[in-house]
């Protein structure tokens, strides 16, 4: 009787040491069809078999740490269970970069910009199955999960199939992420930096936050710098390549532009993300894209980073006029870019760049989750603002861009190629070539 007693305590003391992170969480998948979703811009690209598979709820239950297992349950007679295994879903949760946290506005900016900007992960290999007697197992050959720009808990998943030796979006759903989870995983991940409670407001409705001095030594040391001349690309227009060439259709005004000056005026407007997470253009966003009417000058500065690594990176200060107001100065800062993310690539092939949003320490819009997993936030050295005449920081989305696309010349390593992508990425709103050494 004693020793039942024993072990039964022993279980018990087992149980209570695990916190509630490790309960089995259950929220609801919802899918939209084309007529709620009109302006969807995988239409033209997507599978034949689109629509025909659909599921009914994401469970995620963590085992460790860093191991947690979702599965993604069946709601019809053609579908399966989509399992993702030896998930570490703490790197999908915003944090900030441990040196940024002796700046309280910094901090403020990095984990508001970090839940502002899409993070896609693209999962392969061992880490999903599907599971199930029915038809969609030997379809899906990629699962990608996403935490949207849209506020903490608006998540979505997309299955993906090959089809022509091309692979296709097959299956979109969108859910909320588990709330109680979401921010026990978020206090956990950001211990002794933030809490989600000093922010919630921000990262639950999309408060802005205040506009001031942006101090960048906190994040850098200047080892030299240099004004090159460039080369500016305004009048020309970009490849119609990848997303560029789908989301095309989501430019409200102007329409059939033919070069990125086209855009470079405060009438321009881009198909609006809207809650559960898709583009409108009944509803679009305005933007200030003439303060990057007239590119006026380039600084490139080396740099080390003040992460734990102290990296030697690159930084791009560049100027531009309003084309309404020539007086009036915008710049364009992003930093903390090491040299080896920086591909040669064919103008044709820019999409395959390091594409990146506005904020500080920010994972890219796209990963692999391998890498996802290994490059965390919290020692990242990036950082990309737009700042005012005064040196403040202005809101990037409300001006209507989110964030570079950087690579090098196909013939000529010491040559970037810097381009701008607009609100939602749905087109290119700058490019400038110079050299970075």
């Amino acid at each position: 009787m004693l020793k039942s007693i024993y072990i039964i305590s022993i279980i018990l003391l087992i149980i209570s040491c695990k916190d509630a992170s490790y309960n089995t969480y259950k929220t609801e998948v919802k899918e939209l069809t084309d007529e709620q979703y009109p302006d969807n811009n995988d239409i033209d690209i997507r599978s034949n078999d689109w629509d025909k598979y659909s599921h009914l709820d994401f469970e995620i239950k963590r085992n460790d740490k860093f191991d947690f297992t979702i599965k993604i349950t069946p709601d019809n007679s053609f579908s399966d269970t989509i399992i993702l295994s030896g998930i570490n879903i703490l790197s999908w949760i915003p944090t900030v970069p441990k040196h940024v946290c002796k700046d309280d506005y910094l901090k403020t900016l990095g984990i508001i910009n970090s839940e502002w900007n899409r993070q896609q992960v693209k999962i392969k290999d061992d880490h999903f199955s599907l599971k199930g007697s029915n038809e969609e197992k030997d379809k899906v050959v990629r699962v990608d999960l996403a935490r949207n720009c849209l506020n903490s808990y608006a998540w979505e998943v997309i299955t993906y199939t090959k089809e022509n030796n091309t692979i296709k979006p097959l299956y979109h759903g969108w859910f909320d992420f588990p709330k109680e989870l979401y921010r026990m995983l978020f206090d956990e991940v950001n211990k002794d930096i933030l809490t989600f409670e000093d922010f919630k407001d921000h990262l639950e409705n999309y408060k802005d936050p205040k506009r001031e001095l942006v101090n960048l030594n906190v994040l850098r040391s200047e080892i030299s710098s240099h004004s090159p001349k460039f080369k500016d690309y305004r009048k020309e227009f970009y490849p119609m390549t990848g997303a560029r060439k789908t989301k095309y259709k989501n430019i409200v005004c102007p329409q059939q532009p033919q070069k990125i000056e086209d855009m470079l005026n405060d009438s321009t407007s881009y198909s609006t993300f809207q809650w559960p997470g898709y583009y409108d253009t009944k509803d679009p966003r305005a933007t200030t894209l003439s303060m990057l009417g007239i590119p006026k000058k380039v600084i490139v500065k080396q740099t080390i980073s003040k992460n734990i690594k102290r990296d030697s990176c690159l930084e791009f200060d560049i100027s531009y006029a309003r084309n309404t107001d020539t007086n009036y100065i915008t710049r364009v800062v992003i930093g903390g870019i090491m040299k080896n993310q920086l591909k040669m690539l064919k103008k044709a092939n820019y999409n395959k760049g390091l594409k990146m949003p506005m904020g500080i320490g920010n994972h890219g819009f796209y990963e692999e989750i391998n890498y996802a997993e290994t490059h965390s936030s919290s020692d990242s050295p990036y950082y990309g603002f737009i700042i005012d005449e005064e040196g403040k920081w202005v809101d990037s989305h409300f001006f209507g861009v989110d964030g570079p696309l950087l690579h090098l010349d196909e013939n000529d390593p010491n040559i970037l190629h810097f381009w701008l992508l607009s609100f939602e990425r749905h087109a290119m709103v700058c490019h400038l070539t110079f050299p970075i050494n």
